[in-house]
């Protein structure tokens, strides 16, 4: 069984569900999925003689299967750490959790493998509702699961539970000290750090009463075991979309909890610790941007104002003072505190991109005059030890 799980997780990140191509008839229709009531992007479904049928990598990215496809017997493999499909092309027959039940037949084409929808629902323990005459399907996936392969890591999130699980030494293993039950749905993101250590982010941004909410969950996983967890929220008028950096230089793996910034380096090893309090001398928690080898761009929430932390000289600064303009600077500093109105919050100051040693912000003018309104570009320039 080790062997085997070792092989699917290989297969996934090498494509492996792209095989030689088998001769079908052209498709008929397709057809659109909803997914726990919502739209799937990417969940086009093919309809064969009145049965829906999901591409097996769709299957991977939606419902959260890791995917083995058996080229010398033409049989699929679909496996999450508490559900198992296999399926033979051509089969009127399906082997779930080691138990064989009736089903349509998988099939091939084009280079891709198509999987019943109702083998997928009897996997899940659910029910598919296929509406031939609108051309459309509804699918439950009770656990709601999420896989994330990256960097030869393989990690699941069974959102309606909390639980997580990685795939350690070729076998699925519950992270016993994770815990996400707080989310009913996000995203997920690996980073592998080398030698049996890895970054977890779990987390999800989204609307709420006029608000934005980001709740973010972080686990610094070894050898199958959290090292350190930390957990991040905010709620207000700060959208990543809106106020965010529109592009990032490259980042270090790190952790926070909106007051400390824990950088970790190779192998999980301890890199760095940034008290953020301390080094700007304002009141946390904050919104952290962007942490580099050079600097930490972070918010506090109670101004929303940017504030760089010069890592070679110490120093830190509070952007809307270095403004050019003194009236500026008068004007963010009656206004610094206003955080809920939202033309305000656009003309704040947003970093746009890096060259060398300067960081290029973009921002509108508040100050009354001709020129309020306009959009405006600021540099600051690090200092290189």
């Amino acid at each position: 069984m080790k062997n085997r799980w070792i092989k699917w997780a290989a297969g996934l990140l090498a494509g492996s569900l792209l095989i030689a191509p088998v001769a079908h008839a052209a498709p008929e229709e397709t057809a659109s999925l909803l997914l726990n009531g919502s739209s799937a992007e990417s969940g086009k479904l093919e309809v064969r003689g009145g049965q829906a049928y999901m591409p097996a990598r769709t299957a991977s990215e939606l419902l959260g299967f890791l995917a083995d496809y058996n080229r010398a017997s033409h049989t699929l493999t679909l496996l999450r750490p508490n559900a198992s499909l296999t399926m033979k092309l051509g089969s009127r027959e399906a082997e779930i959790d080691g138990r064989r039940v009736k089903s349509a037949a998988a099939f091939a084409e084009n280079g891709r493998v198509y999987v019943p929808l109702n083998a997928l629902s009897a996997a899940l323990k659910t029910k598919a509702d296929w509406k031939a005459a609108s051309g459309s399907a509804a699918l439950e996936d009770p656990d709601r699961c999420r896989m994330v392969s990256s960097g030869g890591r393989t990690v699941w999130v069974f959102f309606a539970t909390g639980e997580i699980y990685s795939l350690e030494s070729g076998l699925p293993k519950k992270l016993r000290a994770a815990d996400v039950s707080d989310l009913d749905w996000g995203t997920a993101d690996v980073r592998n750090l080398g030698d049996g250590a890895y970054l977890l982010t779990v987390e999800r941004e989204y609307g709420a009463a006029m608000q934005t909410v980001h709740n973010r969950h972080q686990f610094l996983v070894k050898d199958g075991s959290v090292q350190k967890q930390t957990h991040y929220r905010y709620s207000g008028m700060y959208a990543s979309s809106e106020m965010g950096p529109a592009s990032l230089p490259a980042q270090r793996a790190y952790l926070t909890d909106g007051k400390v910034v824990d950088v970790v380096g190779a192998g999980g090893s301890a890199a760095a610790v940034y008290d953020l309090e301390e080094l700007t001398g304002q009141e946390g928690p904050f919104i952290v941007e962007s942490v580099t080898a050079d600097y930490l761009l972070v918010r506090a929430f109670a101004t929303l104002q940017p504030t760089v932390i010069d890592l070679a000289s110490g120093n830190s600064a509070l952007l809307y003072e270095r403004l050019p303009d003194p009236d500026e600077v008068r004007a963010w500093e009656e206004m610094s505190g206003d955080t809920g109105e939202l033309l305000l919050l656009q003309s704040r100051l947003r970093f746009v991109e890096q060259k060398g040693d300067r960081l290029i912000f973009a921002y509108k003018r508040i100050a009354p005059g001709k020129d309020s309104g306009r959009e405006e570009r600021f540099d600051y320039v690090l200092k290189r030890s």
